[in-house]
C-alpha cells in the first residue's frame, strides 16, 4: 500500500468518516478514480518521546503489511492516528481492529466523533498580526 505523504492529503482524509479502536483512530475517504489505497500514519508528542513515536509507527506499518491487500478497500485514503495503546496492544488484536475499522470507516452511515474547537487567539496576538 502506498503511503499519505503531503499535509494537503491527510487534511482531504480528516474530512471523512473516522472510528475509535482501542490502540489507534482510522480516518479514510474514497477517491474517485484511484485503483491503489494510500495509508498515512499520525503519532503526536503527547505520545512518547521519539523513541516511543518511532517504535509505535514501525507497529503500525507492520499492522498494515500483515494485512491481506484483498481485506483493504479500493479507492481510498486512510490515516492511522496512533494512541498510547499502540505500544503495548496484542498484535492480532490490532491487525482485527484495523480490519474491521478500515471498512466500517468508509460507510456513510458511521457517525463522525465530535470535532475539537480551535484554539482562539488572544486580542494582542491578532492585532500584532494586522500592524
Amino acid at each position: 500500500m502506498e503511503t499519505l505523504r503531503k499535509r494537503a492529503e491527510f487534511l482531504a482524509v480528516s474530512k471523512g468518516g473516522r472510528i475509535g479502536r482501542r490502540a489507534f483512530l482510522i480516518q479514510g475517504l474514497a477517491r474517485k478514480g484511484a485503483a491503489q489505497s494510500r495509508v498515512g500514519y499520525t503519532v503526536t508528542k503527547k505520545t512518547g518521546n521519539s523513541v516511543v513515536r518511532s517504535r509505535i509507527k514501525r507497529r503500525l506499518r507492520a499492522v498494515v503489511a500483515a494485512l491481506d491487500p484483498k481485506e483493504v478497500p479500493t479507492e481510498a485514503d486512510f490515516v492511522i492516528v496512533a494512541r498510547q495503546d499502540a505500544l503495548t496492544a496484542p498484535f492480532p488484536k490490532m491487525i482485527a481492529d484495523l480490519k474491521s475499522g478500515l471498512v466500517q470507516v468508509l460507510d456513510p452511515r458511521t457517525p463522525r466523533g465530535p470535532r475539537r474547537p480551535q484554539k482562539r487567539t488572544s486580542r494582542s496576538q491578532s492585532s500584532k498580526k494586522q500592524r
